[in-house]
């Protein structure tokens, strides 16, 4: 008995020996000369950390200190992707964190600072019990915006919430915080009276036919071109926290006009927890050089404008979320595109001419020569506690946003043992 439980020990303390482990000396730098919170720090693990671990944890330190940190696995092959930590850094300063990755175990737990999700709506009248999915794939003819629950997957932070409409449109609509929470998973963008009555945020935005705030779209010289001309579209909850969540839309074989090309498009949409800005990734099968591109804001019915005619385009105005008055509160808001020059081509603007709610848009004219394309877009509203007074702030605000998502901390990695 007693030979066969050392025998037992031997065989786990070499099991144990035997996992892999790396560790990583990561240098981060902060390039402005301002204090900034939250920057994501995103290490491709196969690229930059190991393609001989399959790794099944990983734990981030600096000066001794745990750090939450989240992997992510986008295709679902049982492999992790991507490592993502969030640093805060005073001006110009420079930090120095310890990754330990192991074969052994599971993700390291963390409270969540976002939210995200995809349903199938239960359309029972009482007690309903909304299906969570990961994925969503429909034919073109499928009309899925009835049948997913609420319309669209959803992404939010402490600061804002955002849907994309599962339909021909994809449009990004914005649901305003009063206080920096979490509460979708509560409200899923349709808070009741009481709710919003204490400290809960709503929806604040009409989208109509637009890319409501910052959603890519074809452009045909007059106005937008959205997703109608495709084979099918497919939704996906691709990260769920805890530092960012991130929302996948993919369109196989999009013809913006019947002579151009076909296309598939992959859209990724990822919030960071302590943003209000989402950072937008797209990519192409194919080099998309013979293809006009926009995205833009909805230009909210008797809006005020601004643009820096170099990659910013934005709006403030008072909106209502619905045509009808008597369901819907009006609220003032603010949205606003960040695009990089290399991108950005030009400002337009579109309108459907119609008297009540006409489905208009501040336009970002868009180009690329090769297969993918990066912006950004953000939001605000009247509804805040933390927000902006008033739109001559939040355009002030636009310039220091620029300079931050322009200029990401530097990130360096040393192999240590």
């Amino acid at each position: 008995m007693r030979k066969t439980i050392l025998m037992m020990f031997i065989m786990a303390l070499c099991t144990t020996l035997s996992a892999k482990s790396k560790v990583f000396s990561v240098t981060v730098a902060n390039t402005l000369g301002i204090e900034r919170r939250d920057m994501p720090v995103v290490i491709d693990i196969e690229d930059e950390l190991s393609d001989d671990i399959q790794v099944a944890t990983a734990l981030v330190t600096c000066n001794g200190t745990e750090i939450p940190c989240q992997l992510d696995d986008f295709d679902q092959d049982g492999e992790y992707d991507e490592l993502i930590f969030l640093a805060d850094l005073k001006g110009k300063e420079k930090k120095v964190y310890s990754i330990t990755i192991s074969e052994e175990g599971a993700p390291r737990n963390y409270k969540s600072r976002v939210y995200g999700a995809i349903a199938i709506r239960d359309r029972s009248a009482k007690n309903q019990k909304h299906l969570p999915i990961l994925s969503l794939t429909v034919p073109a003819s499928s009309n899925s915006y009835q049948y997913v629950y609420p319309h669209g997957p959803l992404l939010e932070s402490e600061y804002v919430g955002f849907r994309i409409y599962c339909d021909h449109r994809q449009s990004v609509d914005y649901y305003g915080h009063k206080n920096k929470q979490l509460e979708l998973s509560e409200t899923q963008f349709y808070p009741t009276k009481e709710q919003k009555s204490t400290t809960y945020g709503d929806d604040v935005l009409y989208t109509g036919s637009t890319y409501g705030c910052g959603t890519m779209h074809g452009w045909n010289g007059t106005t937008s071109v959205m997703f109608e001309n495709v084979r099918s579209r497919t939704y996906t909850l691709a990260a769920a926290g805890p530092l960012r969540t991130i929302i996948e839309t993919v369109n196989r074989g999009w013809k913006i006009s019947p002579e151009s090309k076909p296309v598939d498009v992959r859209t990724r949409y990822i919030l960071y927890a302590g943003h209000r800005d989402v950072l937008v990734e797209v990519k192409f099968s194919r080099n998309v050089g013979d293809l006009r591109l926009s995205t833009g804001v909805t230009d909210i019915v008797g809006s005020e404008s601004y643009s820096d005619n170099s990659g910013i385009r934005a709006c403030w105005g008072r909106a209502l979320a619905g045509n009808n008055p008597k369901v819907y509160d009006e609220h003032t808001v603010g949205l606003a595109v960040c695009i990089p020059k290399q991108y950005y081509k030009g400002d337009s603007h579109f309108t459907n001419g119609k008297e009540k709610n006409p489905d208009q848009a501040y336009v970002a004219l868009l180009g690329t020569k090769s297969d993918r394309l990066h912006y950004w877009f953000s939001a605000t509203c009247d509804i805040e506690s933390f927000g902006f007074p008033d739109s001559k702030a939040w355009f002030s605000h636009l310039a220091d946003w620029k300079e931050d998502v322009m200029n990401p901390v530097k990130i360096s990695i040393a192999k240590g043992k």
